[in-house]
């Protein structure tokens, strides 16, 4: 009888253990994933890879090779998921598929889990 109440616990001492690190691994996946505001915080990718998001919008700003876009991100990367402003990296890699554009353009980009722009339109 004591073998079975043994067995019992071990097992309800697994299952309890096998929640607690999967609750835990599903809290950090979750904040792992959180863009930061700051400009300084959020290094952005330089060169092209998968496709991760769409965005549409109206460029704000330009600094350099960095595009700062107005308009929902469908992944919410960039700068949380209540801000409209997402910080995107523009290179020589960047499909351009309307041409160069300037500050109040509206766009349409492609971007990687980085923030590097795909294709922008």
């Amino acid at each position: 009888m004591k073998m079975i109440g043994l067995k019992s616990t071990a097992a309800l001492a697994l299952a309890v253990g096998i929640t607690g690190v999967l609750s835990t691994s599903l809290v950090w996946a979750e904040t792992e994933y959180v863009p930061s505001s700051s400009p300084k915080a959020q290094e952005l990718d330089t060169k092209p890879g998968p496709a991760f998001t769409t965005i549409d919008g109206k460029v704000s700003k330009i600094e350099g090779s960095i595009y700062v876009v107005e308009g929902p991100a469908y992944n919410a990367i960039g700068g949380g998921a209540n801000s409209n402003e997402v910080r995107v990296f523009v290179g020589k890699d960047t499909k351009k598929i309307s041409g160069e554009k300037r500050v109040g353009d509206k766009i349409r980009a492609e971007l990687t889990q980085g923030g590097f722009a795909n294709s922008i339109q």
